[in-house]
């Protein structure tokens, strides 16, 4: 199977399908799907945005019912003057006076008439207000807790992104060495994600998914270890694999164990 880089590895216009791996709360390992986060993120705006037309809305309404208030005082104005001139004519014209008199109560019911229209309407228009109000108040919580929510979901994720790594290896082995050898990568700060690809070149070792190193020849292989939260932070090593060599005392003496076995390098 052909090997293939991150590097060379296509963009992702989506977050469709795209998972990546966490802890919950009980320490399991678990699978996060960054199309759910996204989405969650979508939902709390789109709430955000319906509670501030509401609250649009009813100010319009508000406005509209201010107007017929504003219209309906004046009219009571008007009926007010009529009756005042119905009165005056009464007043000046004895022979008109019934009729006149008779004028000035209609024109007086049609002023306690309008009155009342403009103590319904000054009504409607406060409680319009008021729900223009209750609206308000419930887009702004809308709000806030819309951007608590990506607050929250951003913090999460961003918590399990490593921000350092610091990786340990022997440099020189010898063929025939059956030691349990492993590369250690140590990402901080802890509680990140501990997802690391160790991508080898298999000329003289390679490297297994979790670090033991495995001796297949002679000469240097370089090694790059890859945290894959944070490929920023890779790191390429180098391991040199040589034959054995025995080790000397002195010029031409060799040392042995206290067994009396060879002691090899």
């Amino acid at each position: 199977m052909k090997k293939i880089k991150i590097s060379e590895l296509p963009l992702c216009s989506t977050l469709k399908g795209l998972f990546t791996i966490g802890t919950d709360k009980d320490n399991n390992s678990v699978k996060v799907s960054l199309e759910f986060v996204e989405q969650e993120t979508t939902n709390a705006v789109n709430k955000a945005n319906a509670a501030t037309t509401s609250a649009n809305n009813a100010a319009a309404a508000a406005n509209t019912a201010k107007t017929a208030t504003e219209t309906a005082t004046k009219n009571a104005n008007d009926a007010t003057a009529a009756a005042k001139t119905a009165t005056t004519n009464a007043t000046t014209a004895t022979t008109n006076a019934n009729n006149a008199t008779a004028a000035a109560k209609t024109a007086t019911t049609n002023a306690n008439n309008a009155t009342g229209a403009a103590n319904t309407a000054a009504a409607a228009a406060t409680k319009a207000k008021q729900d223009a109000e209750a609206a308000t108040e419930d887009a702004i919580e809308a709000t806030e807790a819309a951007n608590e929510a990506t607050a929250t979901v951003l913090a999460a994720f961003g918590g399990l992104i490593p921000t350092g790594m610091t990786v340990e290896s022997v440099e020189r082995l010898t063929i025939g060495n059956l030691a349990d050898n492993r590369i250690k990568a140590v990402l901080t700060p802890a509680g990140t994600l501990k997802n690391v690809i160790y991508i080898s070149d298999n000329k003289a070792v390679t490297v297994a998914p979790d670090g033991r190193i495995q001796v297949v020849a002679k000469g240097r292989s370089t090694v790059h270890v890859i945290p894959t939260c944070n490929t920023a932070l890779a790191k390429s090593i180098q391991i040199e694999v040589t034959a054995p060599t025995l080790r000397l005392t002195t010029r031409t003496s060799l040392r042995f164990t206290q067994a009396g076995a060879l002691r090899l390098n």
